[in-house]
C-alpha cells in the first residue's frame, strides 16, 4: 500500500520516541504528589518493541466474544492494569480503564472488584516492576496494557501460576513458553478505520485527507491500513497522506503534522494514540473534521470530532474475570470485531447523511463478512466498492422526523426475511439520524396473537408506519388498522391492501423473488457435476414459493436434464429441520444447494461442512459459511420504506403495493469472486434479460 512520508525528515531529526513503551510512575494511589518523568527511549528500543509486535512467538485462535458483560454474582476480586500513558488520554489506555470502571459498577462497587492501576509506563524495566509488585501483593488479575510489555510479562507470569496476566494488542498466549496463565485481547482496528475511511472520503471536497501516526505496529497500524482500504474503495482517486510521528505521546510532534498535512490541502484529518491531542487541538484551530478510534475525543473539540472507533472491552474483560474465578488463569486470545461489538461506530448528530449512510453501508458489509478488510489490504481483492452513499445511485428525499417500528418473526440477525429489512431501516435511520429516524422493533414473534398486541401497541404509541413483517399478520392487521386511521401499517409478503375491507391506511409488499430465484438456478446450473441440486425450502407459500418456482425456471431454462430436488420442512424457523434436509439432500447426491428464510442457517452448516456450494436469498447469509455461500439474492428494502415514509407523510396512509425487483434495486445480485467466470456472466445475463423482459420466468406445475 502506497503511503505519502512526506514528514519523515522533520520526523527522524527528533529521533523515534516510542511513547507507548513510556515509564516512571508509582503507583496510581501514591502519583498525585509528583509529575511522572518520561524516560528516554532509544531508537533501538523502538525497534525492539515493534519487533515484538509483528514477531510473536504463537499466534492463538482468537475467541469471539461479545461486548456485553455479565460481572453479576461474581467474588471478590483485585484487578491491576499497567498502562503507557494516563487513565485519562482519550485513547488507549482510557479505553480498558473506563471498561474496567463500568464492569466495577455492574458488580457491586470497589468492595467487590478493587481496581488499581499504573499509569505513563514509558520505560518497560520499571512496568516490568510494576507488572510483578502487583502478583506479588496477590491481584488475582494483571493486566499489561502494551505490546512493549509482553517479553517482560512472560519472564514474570511462571512465577505466579495462579494469577491471570493478560495484554495487547497481540494473540500470543505463551504457548510456545509453556505458560497456561496468560491471555492476549487485540482490537481489530483495521474495520473502523475502514469505515472511517469510507466516510472521510464521501466528506472531503478537496479530495485529500491526513493521517497522523504514531508508530506503524499494533492497532495503529491496523486502523491507518483500514482507513486507507475504505477511502480507496469509496473514491480510488483520493489521496491519502499518511505520516507517523514515531511517537505514541508526542502530542507536540502530531501537531506538527497536523499543520503539515493541513497546508498539503486535507480537509478531513484522522490519527491514532494518545499523541492524537495534539492534531486535534490543531483541526480544531482550522475547522477540520477529525475522525478519532480507541476512546471518544469529542470532549477535546464536539465541534471538530465527527465520528469515532470506540473500543469496549467489558466483553473481553468480562470473560477474562468468570475464567479466572473457574480455575482457568489463562490460554484465550480475544478480538474487539464490529460484529461482536467490541468496535463501536459513533458519528456526531448533524453530520452529512450521505457519509453516514455510506459509512453505515460499509460497517454491515464487515459486519455480514461481504468485506473482508485485510484481504483488501493486502490486495488479495478489489475493494468493494462503496457507493451506498452516492445520491445519484440512491436519492434520498427530504422527509420530516419519522418513528417506525417492526413486529418480526425471527430476528435482527437472523440472516433472511427479518434482518434484511431492518438492515434497510438502519441504513435509512444513518442518513437522516436517528433524532429525525426512530426505529422500535419486536422480534420473535412466532405466536399472531402476541405480535396482534404489539402491532396495536405501537400504533396506540404514536408511531407513524408500523411494518407486519409477516403474511401470517394479515388478518390481525386489518382489524387493527380502522382504529387508527392516520397511522400507515404495512405487511408482506403480500398484496392485499384491504380495499375490499374498507381499510385505507395499509400498504402490502412482496418480493419478486421468483427474479433473483432464476438468477441463482442459472448459476447453480453451471456449478453442479453431479447434475443434482437441492433445494431445502421452508413453507410452500409466499416469497419462498416464488424463490422456489424461479430457480427451478432458471436450472430448467439452462440445461434442463439437471434434477432438482425440492424438499420443504413446513417451518420458517426450525434451524435442525433445515440442517436435516440439507443432509438427506447431500446423500441424495446434491453438490449445490440452496433455500430461503432464517431456517437455513441450519442448512448452511451442512453445506459448509460438506463443502457444497450454497445460493441464498433475502440477506447475505455468509457469516454462516464464507467458503460456501457463493451467490446472493440480497432484498434492499431502503427505496420501498422511503415510499412508505413519503406517502404517508403527504397525507396517504396505504393502499399501494410495492414490489422489490430486479429493476428497480430491490434485489441485488452478489457473486463470490471464487465463481467461474462463465457462471457469473451467464448470471449476469439472466438479470438483464429479466429486467429488460427477453426473460420470461414461466413456473412449472408442482404437486
Amino acid at each position: 500500500m502506497k503511503k505519502r512520508w512526506f514528514l519523515l525528515s522533520l520526523l527522524l531529526i527528533f529521533g523515534l520516541v516510542l511513547a507507548s513503551c513510556g515509564g516512571g510512575a508509582e503507583d496510581a494511589a501514591e502519583t498525585d504528589a509528583e509529575e511522572p518523568i518520561p524516560a528516554d527511549t532509544t531508537e533501538a528500543e523502538a525497534d525492539t518493541a515493534v519487533e515484538e509486535v509483528e514477531e510473536a512467538a504463537e499466534e492463538a485462535a482468537v475467541e469471539d466474544i461479545a461486548a456485553e458483560a455479565d460481572v453479576t454474582g461474581i467474588e471478590q476480586i483485585r484487578i491491576a492494569v499497567v498502562m503507557p500513558s494516563t487513565i485519562t488520554d482519550l485513547a488507549w489506555s482510557q479505553a480498558i480503564y473506563d471498561s474496567l470502571l463500568r464492569l466495577q459498577a455492574a458488580a457491586g462497587g470497589p468492595d467487590v472488584m478493587e481496581i488499581a492501576y499504573t499509569e505513563n509506563m514509558f520505560n518497560v524495566t520499571d512496568a516490568a516492576a510494576a507488572l510483578r509488585d502487583y502478583a506479588a501483593d496477590g491481584f488475582d488479575i494483571v493486566l499489561a496494557h502494551g505490546t512493549q510489555y509482553g517479553t517482560s510479562m512472560f519472564e514474570i507470569a511462571p512465577d505466579f501460576p495462579e494469577t491471570t496476566f493478560a495484554w495487547g494488542t497481540a494473540t500470543d498466549i505463551g504457548t510456545e513458553l509453556g505458560l497456561t496463565n496468560v491471555f492476549a485481547y487485540e482490537a481489530r482496528a483495521e474495520e473502523g478505520g475502514y469505515v472511517n475511511g469510507v466516510l472521510a472520503a464521501n466528506l472531503t471536497t478537496s479530495g485529500v485527507l491526513g493521517v497522523v501516526g504514531p508508530v506503524e505496529a499494533g492497532d495503529a497500524k491496523l486502523y491507518i491500513d483500514g482507513f486507507v482500504a475504505g477511502a480507496k474503495a469509496a473514491n480510488p482517486e483520493i489521496q491519502v497522506n499518511v505520516s507517523y510521528t514515531g511517537s505514541f505521546g508526542d502530542t507536540a510532534l502530531a501537531a506538527e503534522a497536523a499543520n503539515t498535512q493541513i497546508a498539503a490541502g486535507a480537509d478531513v484529518l484522522t490519527g491514532s494514540a494518545q499523541q492524537v491531542v495534539g492534531a486535534i487541538g490543531v483541526a480544531a484551530e482550522q475547522g477540520v473534521p477529525w475522525l478519532g478510534t480507541q476512546s471518544d475525543q469529542s470532549p477535546i473539540d464536539p465541534e471538530v470530532v465527527v465520528a469515532s472507533q470506540l473500543y469496549n472491552w467489558d466483553g473481553v474483560l468480562s470473560d477474562i474475570i468468570r475464567k479466572h474465578q473457574a480455575g482457568e488463569y489463562g490460554g484465550t486470545a480475544y478480538a474487539l470485531t464490529l460484529g461482536n461489538g467490541g468496535l463501536v461506530m459513533n458519528y456526531a448528530d448533524g453530520l452529512d447523511g450521505a457519509a453516514v449512510a455510506a459509512a453505515t453501508v460499509a460497517a454491515n458489509d464487515i459486519i455480514a463478512g461481504a468485506i473482508e478488510v485485510n484481504d483488501i489490504i493486502a490486495g488479495a481483492v478489489p475493494p468493494a466498492p462503496a457507493d451506498a452513499g452516492d445520491e445519484e445511485a440512491m436519492a434520498y428525499p427530504e422527509i420530516e422526523p419519522v418513528r417506525i417500528a417492526l413486529v418480526m418473526p425471527s430476528t435482527t440477525t437472523d440472516l433472511a426475511w427479518s434482518q434484511s429489512i431492518y438492515d434497510s431501516l438502519l441504513i435509512l435511520q444513518a442518513y437522516y439520524g436517528e433524532e429525525n429516524f426512530e426505529i422500535a422493533y419486536t422480534e420473535n414473534m412466532f405466536n399472531v396473537t402476541d405480535a396482534a398486541a404489539a402491532i396495536r401497541d405501537y400504533a396506540a404509541d404514536g408511531f407513524d408506519l408500523v411494518l407486519a413483517h409477516g403474511a401470517q399478520y394479515g388478518t390481525s392487521l386489518f382489524e387493527i388498522a380502522p382504529d387508527f386511521p392516520e397511522t400507515s401499517f404495512a405487511w408482506g409478503t403480500s398484496t392485499n391492501t384491504g380495499a375490499d375491507e374498507g381499510v385505507s391506511n395499509v400498504f402490502a409488499y412482496e418480493p419478486r423473488a421468483e427474479q433473483g430465484g432464476y438468477v441463482s438456478g442459472v448459476v447453480a446450473s453451471y456449478l453442479t457435476e453431479a447434475g443434482i441440486i437441492g433445494l431445502v425450502g421452508p413453507v410452500d407459500a409466499g416469497d419462498a414459493k416464488l424463490h422456489v418456482d424461479g430457480f427451478l425456471a432458471g436450472v430448467r431454462d439452462t440445461d434442463p436434464d439437471i434434477q432438482v430436488n425440492v424438499s420443504f420442512t413446513g417451518s420458517f424457523g426450525d434451524t435442525a429441520l433445515a440442517a436435516e434436509a440439507a443432509n438427506t439432500q447431500i446423500a441424495a447426491g446434491a453438490d449445490v444447494l440452496t433455500g430461503s428464510s432464517q431456517q437455513v442457517v441450519g442448512a448452511i452448516g451442512v453445506a459448509a461442512e460438506n463443502g457444497v456450494p450454497w445460493l441464498g436469498i433475502q440477506a447475505d447469509q455468509s457469516p454462516a459459511g464464507p467458503d460456501v455461500v457463493v451467490v446472493t439474492v440480497l432484498y434492499d428494502w431502503v427505496p420501498t420504506l422511503l415510499e412508505m415514509i413519503t406517502s404517508n407523510q403527504a397525507g396517504e396512509y396505504g393502499g399501494r403495493v410495492l414490489q422489490l425487483t430486479l429493476e428497480n434495486g430491490g434485489q441485488t445480485m452478489i457473486y463470490a469472486d471464487s465463481l467461474p467466470a462463465e457462471a457469473v456472466e451467464a448470471g449476469m445475463a439472466a438479470e438483464q434479460g429479466i429486467i429488460d423482459g427477453s426473460i420470461e420466468i414461466v413456473a412449472e406445475p408442482r404437486n
